[in-house]
Protein backbone atom coordinates (compact mmCIF):
# COMPACT_ATOMS: atom_id res chain seq x y z
CA UNK A 1 0.00 0.00 0.00
CA UNK A 2 1.29 3.73 -1.03
CA UNK A 3 2.77 5.61 2.54
CA UNK A 4 -0.67 7.88 1.46
CA UNK A 5 -2.36 5.04 1.84
CA UNK A 6 -1.11 4.14 4.74
CA UNK A 7 -1.48 7.12 6.19
CA UNK A 8 -5.48 7.70 5.42
CA UNK A 9 -6.02 4.17 6.96
CA UNK A 10 -4.03 5.27 9.95
CA UNK A 11 -6.89 8.21 10.51
CA UNK A 12 -9.80 5.97 9.99
CA UNK A 13 -8.22 3.73 12.77
CA UNK A 14 -7.26 7.03 14.94
CA UNK A 15 -10.99 7.91 15.14
CA UNK A 16 -12.81 4.91 14.82
CA UNK A 17 -10.74 3.89 18.24
CA UNK A 18 -11.47 6.97 20.25
CA UNK A 19 -12.90 6.03 23.24
CA UNK A 20 -13.84 9.54 24.79
CA UNK A 21 -16.25 12.14 23.28
CA UNK A 22 -15.27 15.97 23.66
CA UNK A 23 -16.36 18.51 21.67
CA UNK A 24 -14.30 20.45 19.31
CA UNK A 25 -13.91 23.34 21.90
CA UNK A 26 -11.88 21.30 24.03
CA UNK A 27 -9.23 21.20 21.60
CA UNK A 28 -8.70 25.13 21.35
CA UNK A 29 -5.92 26.79 23.37
CA UNK A 30 -2.52 26.52 23.87
CA UNK A 31 -0.59 23.24 24.21
CA UNK A 32 3.36 22.46 24.93
CA UNK A 33 5.12 19.32 24.39
CA UNK A 34 4.98 17.37 27.91
CA UNK A 35 7.84 14.93 26.38
CA UNK A 36 11.31 15.43 24.62
CA UNK A 37 10.58 13.16 22.21
CA UNK A 38 11.21 12.45 18.43
CA UNK A 39 8.20 14.55 17.16
CA UNK A 40 10.27 18.13 16.99
CA UNK A 41 6.72 19.66 18.58
CA UNK A 42 7.33 22.41 20.95
CA UNK A 43 4.31 24.41 21.29
CA UNK A 44 0.97 24.04 19.33
CA UNK A 45 -2.11 26.84 19.12
CA UNK A 46 -5.31 25.55 18.35
CA UNK A 47 -8.09 27.89 17.31
CA UNK A 48 -11.57 28.34 15.82
CA UNK A 49 -11.65 28.06 12.00
CA UNK A 50 -15.54 27.56 11.42
CA UNK A 51 -17.34 24.09 11.59
CA UNK A 52 -15.63 20.81 12.31
CA UNK A 53 -12.46 22.79 11.37
CA UNK A 54 -9.91 24.12 13.42
CA UNK A 55 -5.92 26.11 12.86
CA UNK A 56 -3.35 24.52 13.89
CA UNK A 57 -0.12 26.18 14.82
CA UNK A 58 3.22 24.47 15.62
CA UNK A 59 6.40 25.72 16.73
CA UNK A 60 9.02 23.06 16.21
CA UNK A 61 12.13 22.26 18.76
CA UNK A 62 14.60 24.06 16.99
CA UNK A 63 18.14 25.03 18.32
CA UNK A 64 18.83 27.70 19.53
CA UNK A 65 15.24 29.09 18.92
CA UNK A 66 11.86 27.81 18.11
CA UNK A 67 11.17 27.63 14.46
CA UNK A 68 7.87 28.21 13.26
CA UNK A 69 6.11 25.33 10.81
CA UNK A 70 3.55 27.87 10.36
CA UNK A 71 -0.37 27.49 10.38
CA UNK A 72 -2.78 25.29 8.51
CA UNK A 73 -6.50 23.81 8.53
CA UNK A 74 -6.98 20.54 10.58
CA UNK A 75 -10.85 18.77 9.90
CA UNK A 76 -12.10 17.11 12.91
CA UNK A 77 -13.55 13.62 13.14
CA UNK A 78 -16.96 12.20 15.05
CA UNK A 79 -17.14 8.95 16.79
CA UNK A 80 -19.65 8.19 14.38
CA UNK A 81 -21.64 9.83 11.08
CA UNK A 82 -24.34 10.73 13.37
CA UNK A 83 -22.71 12.42 16.01
CA UNK A 84 -21.85 15.96 16.34
CA UNK A 85 -19.02 15.76 18.68
CA UNK A 86 -15.46 16.10 17.51
CA UNK A 87 -13.15 13.32 19.01
CA UNK A 88 -10.27 14.19 16.94
CA UNK A 89 -8.44 16.13 14.72
CA UNK A 90 -5.63 15.78 11.85
CA UNK A 91 -3.43 18.11 10.67
CA UNK A 92 -1.10 17.79 8.01
CA UNK A 93 2.60 19.94 7.68
CA UNK A 94 5.04 19.59 4.99
CA UNK A 95 8.79 21.07 6.09
CA UNK A 96 10.55 20.21 2.85
CA UNK A 97 12.29 17.13 3.87
CA UNK A 98 9.40 15.64 5.37
CA UNK A 99 5.19 15.64 5.69
CA UNK A 100 3.98 15.11 9.00
CA UNK A 101 0.34 14.28 9.68
CA UNK A 102 -0.42 14.73 13.25
CA UNK A 103 -3.48 13.06 15.05
CA UNK A 104 -4.96 14.51 18.11
CA UNK A 105 -7.00 13.51 20.73
CA UNK A 106 -8.19 14.06 24.21
CA UNK A 107 -7.53 12.21 27.32
CA UNK A 108 -8.94 11.80 30.00
CA UNK A 109 -6.37 13.86 31.78
CA UNK A 110 -6.84 17.11 30.36
CA UNK A 111 -3.98 16.73 27.78
CA UNK A 112 -3.95 15.85 24.19
CA UNK A 113 -3.06 12.44 23.00
CA UNK A 114 -0.57 12.75 19.92
CA UNK A 115 -0.11 10.57 16.95
CA UNK A 116 2.83 11.67 14.53
CA UNK A 117 3.45 10.29 10.89
CA UNK A 118 6.35 11.31 9.39
CA UNK A 119 7.40 10.34 5.83
CA UNK A 120 10.74 11.82 4.78
CA UNK A 121 10.84 13.31 1.42
CA UNK A 122 14.47 14.51 1.38
CA UNK A 123 16.41 11.06 -0.50
CA UNK A 124 17.98 10.63 2.75
CA UNK A 125 17.00 7.19 3.05
CA UNK A 126 15.80 7.68 6.59
CA UNK A 127 12.90 5.10 7.02
CA UNK A 128 9.43 6.67 8.04
CA UNK A 129 8.11 6.43 11.65
CA UNK A 130 5.14 6.37 13.69
CA UNK A 131 5.29 8.05 17.19
CA UNK A 132 3.34 8.74 20.10
CA UNK A 133 3.12 11.59 22.73
CA UNK A 134 1.20 14.06 24.27
CA UNK A 135 0.82 18.20 24.82
CA UNK A 136 -0.34 19.66 27.96
CA UNK A 137 -2.34 23.22 28.45
CA UNK A 138 0.02 26.02 28.67
CA UNK A 139 -0.34 29.55 29.46
CA UNK A 140 2.14 30.72 27.17
CA UNK A 141 0.29 32.41 23.65
CA UNK A 142 1.58 31.77 20.58
CA UNK A 143 0.76 34.55 17.80
CA UNK A 144 -1.60 34.07 14.90
CA UNK A 145 0.27 36.01 12.31
CA UNK A 146 3.89 36.56 11.50
CA UNK A 147 4.32 39.72 13.22
CA UNK A 148 5.61 38.64 16.71
CA UNK A 149 8.57 39.20 18.85
CA UNK A 150 10.37 36.90 21.47
CA UNK A 151 13.87 38.45 22.33
CA UNK A 152 16.15 36.28 23.98
CA UNK A 153 16.26 36.40 27.90
CA UNK A 154 12.75 37.78 28.18
CA UNK A 155 10.55 35.95 30.26
CA UNK A 156 7.68 36.52 27.70
CA UNK A 157 6.23 34.11 25.14
CA UNK A 158 4.52 34.70 22.00
CA UNK A 159 2.60 37.66 21.96
CA UNK A 160 3.55 38.72 25.56
CA UNK A 161 2.24 34.94 27.64
CA UNK A 162 4.35 33.79 30.46
CA UNK A 163 6.92 31.23 30.15
CA UNK A 164 5.12 29.01 32.72
CA UNK A 165 2.05 27.74 33.30
CA UNK A 166 0.30 29.90 36.13
CA UNK A 167 -1.50 33.20 35.04
CA UNK A 168 -0.12 36.17 36.98
CA UNK A 169 -2.41 38.81 39.56
CA UNK A 170 -2.56 41.61 37.38
CA UNK A 171 -2.11 45.28 39.31
CA UNK A 172 -5.42 46.54 39.52
CA UNK A 173 -6.61 49.68 41.26
CA UNK A 174 -10.06 50.05 42.12
CA UNK A 175 -12.62 52.21 43.79
CA UNK A 176 -15.53 50.30 45.75
CA UNK A 177 -19.12 52.35 46.12
CA UNK A 178 -22.17 50.95 46.76
CA UNK A 179 -24.24 49.99 44.00
CA UNK A 180 -27.67 50.22 45.82
CA UNK A 181 -26.82 54.38 46.28
CA UNK A 182 -26.18 54.07 42.28
CA UNK A 183 -29.11 56.52 40.66
CA UNK A 184 -29.17 58.37 37.31
CA UNK A 185 -28.58 62.30 37.57
CA UNK A 186 -29.91 64.69 34.70
CA UNK A 187 -27.05 67.12 34.06
CA UNK A 188 -27.82 69.62 31.34
CA UNK A 189 -28.66 67.96 28.18
CA UNK A 190 -26.45 64.64 29.51
CA UNK A 191 -27.20 62.21 32.11
CA UNK A 192 -24.53 60.54 35.02
CA UNK A 193 -24.71 57.72 37.35
CA UNK A 194 -23.45 58.30 40.80
CA UNK A 195 -23.13 56.45 44.00
CA UNK A 196 -23.12 59.28 46.60
CA UNK A 197 -20.54 61.80 46.15
CA UNK A 198 -18.92 58.99 43.47
CA UNK A 199 -19.20 59.56 39.76
CA UNK A 200 -19.39 56.16 38.29
CA UNK A 201 -20.43 56.97 34.36
CA UNK A 202 -20.54 60.52 33.36
CA UNK A 203 -21.94 62.69 30.02
CA UNK A 204 -24.17 59.83 28.81
CA UNK A 205 -26.24 61.59 26.15
CA UNK A 206 -29.21 59.41 25.86
CA UNK A 207 -31.42 59.10 28.89
CA UNK A 208 -32.39 55.31 27.80
CA UNK A 209 -28.46 54.33 27.67
CA UNK A 210 -28.37 56.09 31.01
CA UNK A 211 -31.12 53.99 32.34
CA UNK A 212 -28.96 50.91 30.58
CA UNK A 213 -26.06 51.50 32.39
CA UNK A 214 -27.93 51.79 36.18
CA UNK A 215 -29.50 48.66 34.82
CA UNK A 216 -26.11 46.80 34.30
CA UNK A 217 -24.92 48.13 37.24
CA UNK A 218 -27.47 47.12 39.84
CA UNK A 219 -28.10 43.29 37.38
CA UNK A 220 -24.55 42.39 38.13
CA UNK A 221 -24.43 44.35 41.47
CA UNK A 222 -20.86 45.99 40.97
CA UNK A 223 -19.49 47.67 43.61
CA UNK A 224 -16.02 48.59 42.12
CA UNK A 225 -14.89 50.60 39.57
CA UNK A 226 -11.23 49.32 38.65
CA UNK A 227 -8.54 49.90 35.66
CA UNK A 228 -5.48 47.71 35.36
CA UNK A 229 -1.85 48.66 35.15
CA UNK A 230 -1.29 51.85 32.95
CA UNK A 231 -4.46 50.66 30.69
CA UNK A 232 -6.69 53.63 30.57
CA UNK A 233 -10.04 51.78 30.32
CA UNK A 234 -12.62 51.21 33.11
CA UNK A 235 -13.81 47.77 34.43
CA UNK A 236 -16.19 46.64 36.73
CA UNK A 237 -16.20 44.01 39.38
CA UNK A 238 -18.57 42.59 42.44
CA UNK A 239 -16.32 42.21 45.17
CA UNK A 240 -13.29 40.06 44.12
CA UNK A 241 -15.20 38.66 41.29
CA UNK A 242 -15.66 39.55 37.49
CA UNK A 243 -19.56 39.20 36.51
CA UNK A 244 -20.93 35.64 34.80
CA UNK A 245 -23.64 34.99 32.48
CA UNK A 246 -24.66 37.36 29.90
CA UNK A 247 -27.85 39.67 30.65
CA UNK A 248 -30.45 39.74 28.32
CA UNK A 249 -29.99 42.16 25.49
CA UNK A 250 -26.68 43.12 25.96
CA UNK A 251 -24.10 43.55 23.46
CA UNK A 252 -21.51 41.44 24.01
CA UNK A 253 -18.00 40.13 21.93
CA UNK A 254 -17.36 36.44 23.05
CA UNK A 255 -13.69 35.16 22.92
CA UNK A 256 -11.35 32.66 23.66
CA UNK A 257 -8.94 33.43 26.74
CA UNK A 258 -6.61 30.63 26.34
CA UNK A 259 -5.70 31.79 22.71
CA UNK A 260 -6.45 35.47 23.01
CA UNK A 261 -2.94 37.48 23.05
CA UNK A 262 -1.06 40.87 22.07
CA UNK A 263 -0.14 41.13 18.74
CA UNK A 264 2.37 43.93 16.87
CA UNK A 265 -0.34 44.66 14.29
CA UNK A 266 0.80 47.46 11.51
CA UNK A 267 2.49 48.81 14.47
CA UNK A 268 0.11 48.86 16.83
CA UNK A 269 -0.39 46.40 19.95
CA UNK A 270 -3.65 44.63 20.06
CA UNK A 271 -5.29 41.93 21.85
CA UNK A 272 -6.61 39.60 19.64
CA UNK A 273 -8.46 36.54 19.04
CA UNK A 274 -8.09 34.86 15.48
CA UNK A 275 -8.92 37.10 12.94
CA UNK A 276 -10.64 39.48 15.58
CA UNK A 277 -9.40 42.34 17.89
CA UNK A 278 -10.29 42.91 21.27
CA UNK A 279 -8.39 46.25 21.90
CA UNK A 280 -6.37 48.42 20.14
CA UNK A 281 -3.68 49.96 22.61
CA UNK A 282 -1.33 51.84 19.78
CA UNK A 283 2.19 52.04 20.72
CA UNK A 284 1.77 51.00 23.85
CA UNK A 285 2.85 47.58 24.69
CA UNK A 286 2.68 47.75 28.74
CA UNK A 287 -1.00 48.42 28.16
CA UNK A 288 -1.23 45.82 26.15
CA UNK A 289 0.10 43.43 28.62
CA UNK A 290 -1.23 44.85 31.61
CA UNK A 291 -5.00 44.02 29.54
CA UNK A 292 -4.20 40.53 28.46
CA UNK A 293 -2.97 39.75 31.88
CA UNK A 294 -6.42 40.55 33.16
CA UNK A 295 -8.02 37.87 30.69
CA UNK A 296 -6.05 35.35 31.90
CA UNK A 297 -6.41 35.78 35.38
CA UNK A 298 -9.85 35.96 35.44
CA UNK A 299 -10.73 33.77 32.69
CA UNK A 300 -12.44 36.19 30.66
CA UNK A 301 -14.43 35.39 27.89
CA UNK A 302 -16.76 38.18 26.72
CA UNK A 303 -16.44 41.78 26.25
CA UNK A 304 -19.93 43.81 26.77
CA UNK A 305 -20.87 47.08 25.49
CA UNK A 306 -23.39 49.32 26.15
CA UNK A 307 -23.90 51.67 23.31
CA UNK A 308 -21.16 50.64 20.32
CA UNK A 309 -19.80 52.45 18.19
CA UNK A 310 -18.66 55.19 21.11
CA UNK A 311 -19.74 52.70 24.75
CA UNK A 312 -20.80 55.10 27.33
CA UNK A 313 -19.60 51.50 29.69
CA UNK A 314 -17.54 48.07 29.03
CA UNK A 315 -17.34 45.18 31.39
CA UNK A 316 -16.21 41.94 31.34
CA UNK A 317 -17.59 38.46 31.89
CA UNK A 318 -15.68 35.64 32.99
CA UNK A 319 -16.95 31.48 33.26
Amino acid sequence: MAKTGLIAGSIAAFCLLAAARADIENFYGNWENAENDLSGIAHVQISPAGGNHVSVRIYGNCHPTECNWGQVQAQGYASSPGSGEVTSLSASFNSGFARKQILFRESKQGELLIEVLTVFIDGSGRHDFDMTGRLKRTAWAGPIGQSWENNAGQNTGWGGGVHSGASQRPSETCTAFDPAAAQMIQTGASWKIAAGKATLVEAVGDERDAQRVLATIRHYRFDQKCHVGTAPGIYWKHGAEMAEGKMGGADCIAFNPATAHASHIGHRWKIVDGVQWIADFGDDKSQADSLLSLIRFYHLDAECFVNRPNPVMTYWLSH
